[in-house]
């Protein structure tokens, strides 16, 4: 008796020989899988393919009979390395045709920004003959969609902010017309400063135990994301008592740690409790290095709490710009908790906002002494009249503490918002 094929759900295929170098980390394979997950999707298998007409081509040629719907990435660019649409367009036993109307959308993407378009730039209006084009709203890369027999190809620009918009505007709504299957729940708790054992044993096993869902645990600089995925023909009631009973045991073990039920990261949450309370922030940055700013605007409408942010690297600079006296730093030395605290007050006070947060320490990998090693470091946060600051040892080399840094400085002013009520 012969054995019916089955297709997978969706294969990935991962185009850039910067990722076989180890030159840059895949940033589209968690996105790509958890946005289909939400619809009942798999991802049953990757390939990475380097910058290759022939291997991109044979690599989607292999997986067309295995899959349902195939995602490739990158290399939609207008440059010699990027040879993505060459490669599927061979695999597909398509000529490559040029488009006018793409063509004038990429001139008028260049004009709009003072700028003109290549002849370079032309290779990316061409698409394989019988392809829909996704229009790349954010880029001169735009994709296509194919239909190879019963599977989909969808072919993707790198970047992820380019990437993401056209996955979640066209890439899904394909998936759930070829698919048509019910949307699964997917229960996010996010939380900092614990690691992944820690927070198993913390929890208990008897917490973990859910029947509804599948766990997943995500590891990240900053802490560890619990990701509930539905189990398919779960029933409802059985997943609202499930998420709340762990929600409950998560924050009876780890209070404001437990800092988002969502996908907000903790900069939006910060900002969102000081957006709803009519207060403002401003942040003095020294080994973060302007780390903490970046991660509150990258919120849009954070300009309606953030006020101002100031790198002060220098010990001349905390003085000058943020009014620290030159007599802690002198008896204290520039990382130390009264630095920090005289750091936070300064920013408060001259960007005139409620609250100033505040870092210093040693990044590494040098700058260390028997008294103060790599890692050190002090995050603040300051109001008018009182202040908190917390000394931290971190973990990792210069790029991790910085982050780590940052993270935890927000989620100290975090803390104490919530413990304001």
């Amino acid at each position: 008796m012969t054995v019916p094929h089955i297709k997978h759900d969706v294969e990935v295929v991962l185009v850039g020989d910067e990722l076989l170098r180890g030159e840059r980390r895949d940033a589209h394979l968690p996105y790509i899988a958890r946005a289909c997950a939400r619809h009942g999707v798999r991802v049953h298998a990757a390939h990475t393919v380097g910058d290759d007409v022939a291997k991109i081509a044979e690599a989607v040629r292999s997986r067309l009979p295995h899959t349902r719907a195939l995602v490739v990435t990158g290399g939609l660019g207008p440059t010699d390395d990027d040879t993505t649409r060459e490669g599927v367009a061979e695999a597909l036993d398509a000529v490559l045709e040029f488009h006018e109307d793409e063509w004038r959308r990429i001139e008028a993407f260049f004009a709009t920004r003072g700028r003109t378009a290549t002849e370079a730039n032309r290779r990316q209006a061409h698409f394989p003959r019988g392809a829909e084009i996704i229009v790349n709203e954010r880029g001169t890369a735009s994709g296509f969609c194919a239909a190879v027999g019963d599977t989909l190809v969808f072919v993707l620009p790198g970047p992820p902010g380019e990437l993401q918009p056209m996955v979640e505007s066209f890439v899904l709504a394909r998936l759930e017309s070829l698919f048509a299957r019910p949307r699964l729940r997917v229960e996010t708790f996010r939380t900092i400063g614990v690691g992944e054992s820690q927070l198993g044993e913390a929890v208990g096993a008897d917490a973990w135990r859910v029947d509804a869902y599948s766990i997943s645990w995500l590891p990240n600089v900053a802490g560890v994301d619990v990701v509930l995925t539905q189990k398919p023909g779960a029933d409802a009631a059985q997943l609202d008592v499930e998420a709340a009973r762990l929600q409950a045991r998560l924050e009876e073990v780890l209070g404001t740690k437990l800092y988002e039920r969502g996908e907000r990261a903790l900069a939006q949450v910060a900002g969102d409790l000081l957006k709803a309370r009519g207060e403002t922030l401003a942040a003095a940055e020294s080994l973060t290095g302007g780390t903490i700013g970046r991660l509150v605007t990258e919120t849009a409408g954070s300009s309606e709490y953030f006020r101002a942010g100031v790198v002060a690297y220098s010990n001349e600079s905390k003085v000058d710009l943020l009014g620290v006296r030159g007599e802690t730093i002198e008896q204290y030395g520039a990382v130390s908790e009264e630095a920090c605290t005289e750091m936070a007050h300064g920013i408060r006070r001259r960007a005139k906002a409620t609250y100033g947060i505040a870092t210093t320490g040693i990044a590494g990998p040098g700058g260390a002494t028997p008294h103060k090693p790599v890692g050190l470091t002090f995050i603040g946060v300051a109001w008018e009249g009182g202040s908190q600051v917390r000394r931290v040892i971190y973990p990792g080399d210069r790029g991790a503490i910085r982050d780590r840094a940052a993270h935890g400085a927000l989620w100290l002013l975090y803390d104490h918002l919530r413990r304001r009520g």
